[in-house]
């Protein structure tokens, strides 16, 4: 399971390592960067995640961005309140690469909390690729 962290909209994405496919899921809302956690615990319980892939959002040079403190914390949150092993790995670009997608396959409205869905689902597959 993947997850693009935004502070109102952190994203979803579900994958299969078999077959090395991502999928978009769903997109929860958050405050300040705190997700809804019963909302996720529901999601959790459901689908039974393995390994958690979260982006890191890093700027365009590599240095630490203003986001990725938030971005940490809540990693070590998820960590700590699921027992699930989390990998990070590097998020530039998926926010355009999702975008792209969204005007080339409409999938529901082209709001933010679908954006940040579609770019989980990026981060996973780019996640699986580094795996090769």
């Amino acid at each position: 399971m993947a997850f693009d962290f935004g502070i109102k909209h952190i994203g979803i994405a579900i994958g299969q390592e078999i077959t090395r496919t991502a999928s978009t899921f769903y997109s929860i809302t958050a405050v300040d960067g705190q997700p809804n956690w019963i909302e996720l615990d529901k999601i959790i319980s459901e689908w039974q995640p393995h390994l958690f892939v979260v982006g890191d959002p890093l700027n365009m040079d590599g240095s630490r961005s203003k986001i990725q403190d938030l971005a940490d914390r809540f990693s070590n949150s998820l960590n700590k309140r699921y027992d699930i092993d989390i990998e990070k790995t590097d998020e530039r670009l998926t926010s355009r690469e999702a975008k792209e997608r969204l005007e080339r396959d409409p999938i529901g409205t082209k709001d933010s909390s679908n954006k940040h869905s579609v770019s989980a689902q990026v981060i996973l597959e780019d996640w699986f690729r580094s795996k090769d």
